[in-house]
């Protein structure tokens, strides 16, 4: 239904003055998809003033009384006690500094020279040049944030202050450390140590990557670095034990991430200025990145999406779940604190490929069951490969690992690989049809072993931004599982896991038969 102009404009002022959606959507009877597509349309300019607000209530009071009328003033008189609340703290924060760290001279020089010999970019620059103690950047995809952090670190640690990388992922932490022994070969810098997860300088300075874990801070002291911070699937406990380790030294906080979901620490931390008036804030979507030389190919890259996953890639908005088959909540509750290893050979692994050739990567994956749980035993991604090598991938796994069972998407492009995998081991690999039905009946059994926690994954921004992806949208006859594509494919990384637990079924047909897939 169509809504007045002025019904539209008392709901943005209760919106943006402190009423949840909820609230609003019960009080009003405005469906909660609408008012989530009214927040994301509200530009900066249309925020309530305490003059529109009064003006508002004023116009409210003239005329004959009703209990709508008495309602809506109660609710605005409300967002106007809030807003000037929130305007008198905003003057008292604005007196308040925030507090800067202080580096030695050999700190100073070499920063000049990587100000002026790093080939950074414009916001590169403003990054390194903040003094700030307490740093939070909300970043796009792709616009060389790692390679500006590694910069700083090294810097840092040149000033004799401990660097700690807490990285979301194995996979970050070694971009990290590879971009560290770049900027350390540019300025002649040696590491008496320089191993997988550790550097030290002469001057007895560290700098490591670690996992997010909160039990790896507790009992470091220096600098700390919080990177992909939206993607740990435990930020406040992290939060509670890297305080008392940045304290004790003066040391600096820097929170960097690309923006995940909208109910979480990091979007609390960035958003909240009142609170946590400390951090100085960057943000840079892919139009400021490319308007200070970023070179990125913005039509073409923007066409491989839908709206909403460009939006939170490159245009650093947060998102939500609204049709997602797993919430980020879901997802996270199954989010444990381990590496993907491989079993022991005498371990059964059963394995789900989904085959991609240009556009799409190809994923496999497989888990083991260790006491009724499902972990994770290969994770491996791979971009444009021949058939030939994603056939001599397959056929290496099986013959490396005698108990291992594999399941191949053998819709389209997929069939050669699955038929060639077949012949090589008939009783072990299989070709399965992605089919309405089937992609149904895998979708909602990989749900449900997560709804019943018998599966643990690994904190992979990629693994759970395709397991994020999948929605449920309703087609002609029934409802159907698929995602647009994103800048890592097209959910490559759920179909792959999808195949592998189809070996576990858990769902079952209108009858009470299991699925079969194949």
């Amino acid at each position: 239904m169509a809504y007045s102009k002025q019904t539209k404009e008392l709901i943005l002022n209760l919106l943006t003055s402190g009423y949840s959606g909820a609230e609003i959507s019960k009080e009003y009877g405005i469906n909660g998809a609408t008012l989530s597509r009214w927040k994301k349309e509200l530009k900066s300019d249309d925020a309530p003033t305490i003059q529109n607000l009064k003006a508002q209530i004023s116009q409210l009071s003239k005329g004959k009384s009703s209990d709508s009328k008495a309602k809506q003033i109660a609710m605005l008189s409300a967002s106007l006690s809030r807003l000037e609340g929130v305007k008198a703290k905003e003057k008292k924060v604005k007196n308040k500094k925030k507090p800067a760290v202080l580096m030695n001279a050999d700190y100073e020089s070499l920063k000049q020279i990587a100000l002026n010999e790093g080939g950074l970019y414009g916001y590169q620059k403003d990054f390194i040049n903040d003094t700030s103690q307490f740093r939070i950047v909300l970043k796009s995809r792709q616009i060389g944030f790692s390679y500006a952090s590694s910069l700083d670190a090294l810097l840092g640690a040149v000033a004799g202050r401990n660097q700690l990388f807490l990285s979301a992922s194995e996979e970050q932490a070694r971009i990290l450390m590879n971009y560290l022994d770049g900027w350390a070969a540019k300025f002649n810098i040696a590491f008496v140590k320089n191993s997988e997860y550790e550097k030290s300088l002469e001057n007895g300075a560290v700098i490591r990557v670690m996992a997010h874990n909160f039990r790896t801070v507790q009992g470091f002291t220096g600098d700390i670095w919080m990177d992909e911070f939206a993607w740990y699937p435990n930020q406040k406990r992290i939060w509670h034990a890297f305080v008392p380790s940045i304290g004790a030294v003066a040391g600096r906080l820097t929170i960097l991430s690309t923006p995940f979901e909208e109910h979480s620490l990091f979007h609390e931390l960035f958003s909240d200025e009142l609170k946590y008036y400390m951090f100085s804030r960057h943000r840079v979507d892919i139009y400021r990145a490319i308007e200070d030389g970023l070179n990125f190919d913005l039509e073409t890259m923007r066409d491989l999406f839908d709206a909403d996953t460009w939006a939170s890639a490159y245009e650093c908005q947060f998102i939500d779940d609204e049709n997602a088959l797993l919430s980020v909540e879901l997802i996270k509750s199954c989010v444990g604190d381990y590496c993907v290893t491989l079993p022991s050979k005498n371990v059964p692994q059963y394995a789900g490929f989904d085959v991609g050739r240009t556009k799409d990567r190809s994923a496999h994956i497989a888990v083991f069951d260790e006491n009724g749980i499902k972990k994770l035993s290969v994770l491996d991604v791979i971009a444009k490969a021949s058939f030939e090598a994603q056939e001599n991938l397959l056929i290496d796994f099986l013959r490396f690992n005698p108990l291992a069972m594999q399941k191949i998407d053998k819709t389209g492009i997929g069939m050669s690989v699955a038929e060639k995998v077949k012949r090589r081991f008939p009783s072990r690999a299989q070709g399965v049809y992605f089919t309405a039905s089937s992609k149904e009946a895998m979708a909602l059994n990989l749900k449900k072993h997560f709804e019943d926690k018998s599966i643990i994954i690994p904190n992979d921004p990629s693994l759970i931004a395709d397991l994020h992806a999948v929605k449920r949208k309703a087609g002609a006859k029934s409802f159907t599982y698929d995602s647009d594509r994103n800048e890592h494919g097209h959910a490559d990384r759920f179909w792959a896991l999808a195949l592998a637990l189809s070996y576990f079924e858990k769902v079952r047909d209108k009858r009470g038969k299991a699925y079969i897939i194949g």
